[in-house]
C-alpha cells in the first residue's frame, strides 16, 4: 500500500475556554436588563449593547480580554503589539422554543459568547461551512459521504455549557439550537475590532 499524507490547509480556528466564572452580583445585573424581541421573533436581546463596559462586569471582561490574548497572539501567532478592542456586547436571552438563525457578525473580526446560565436542551451553537469552501468543487447532498469527518463535514457542534467561552472569526456563519426545555438560556455575545498600528509602508494602517 502506497504511503501518503493529507494536510488540512488553511483550517478555520475556532477558541473554546471552559471555567470563565461570574459572580451573583453579575448575573443578577444580566437577568434584570431590559429586553427587547427582534424582527426574526426567535429570542430576546439586551437593549444595552454594551454591557461588559458596565464597571459590575468588569471582571467578566478581563478574562474574556485575556483568552482572545491567548487566542490572537499565542495561537493565530499576531504580534503582540498588534491589539484588539471590544467594541459591543450584549445578552441573549432564550425561552423555550426559540433559536437563533445562521448568522455573521458584522463590522467586526472576531467575535465571541459566554455561556452564562444553560442546560444541556437549551441549544447549542453550530459553525456552519461556507459553500464555496467546500471538499468537492460542487454542493454535495447531505448523507453522500461514508463517514463525516473534519475534511468533508458541512457543520460543527460546541456544547453551550454553562461557563464556557467561544471565539471565532466574525465572518464564520454560526446559528443556535432551539431551546427544547423550561430553562432560559443566558449567554453574552461580543465583538472584537483591531486597534493600533498595522501593516507598513503601503499597506499600514492606523486605528
Amino acid at each position: 500500500m502506497p504511503q501518503y499524507q493529507v494536510h488540512k490547509l488553511f483550517p478555520t480556528p475556532v477558541f473554546v475556554h471552559d471555567d470563565i466564572t461570574t459572580t451573583e452580583k453579575q448575573r443578577d445585573f444580566v437577568y434584570a436588563q431590559k429586553w427587547y424581541r427582534p424582527p426574526a421573533d426567535n429570542g430576546w436581546l439586551t437593549q444595552n449593547h454594551y454591557l461588559l463596559d458596565e464597571p459590575v462586569m468588569k471582571t467578566l471582561k478581563d478574562q474574556i480580554m485575556e483568552c482572545l490574548d491567548l487566542f490572537v497572539h499565542k495561537e493565530l501567532g499576531l504580534p503582540d503589539d498588534m491589539f484588539f478592542r471590544m467594541t459591543n456586547s450584549w445578552a441573549v436571552k432564550h425561552h423555550e422554543g426559540d433559536w437563533g438563525q445562521s448568522h455573521i457578525h458584522t463590522n467586526s473580526v472576531f467575535s465571541g459568547v459566554y455561556y452564562m446560565d444553560t442546560n444541556p436542551n437549551t441549544g447549542n451553537i453550530s459553525f456552519h461551512r461556507d459553500v464555496s469552501n467546500h471538499v468537492l468543487p460542487m454542493t454535495a447532498r447531505s448523507g453522500r459521504y461514508t463517514e463525516r469527518n473534519d475534511l468533508n463535514t458541512d457543520e460543527h457542534r460546541v456544547d453551550s455549557e454553562v461557563n464556557r467561552l467561544v471565539l471565532f472569526p466574525s465572518n464564520l456563519y454560526h446559528s443556535v439550537g432551539k431551546n427544547l426545555s423550561e430553562w432560559d438560556r443566558y449567554s453574552i455575545a461580543f465583538n472584537f475590532f483591531p486597534v493600533g498600528h498595522w501593516g507598513q509602508d503601503e499597506h499600514e494602517l492606523i486605528l
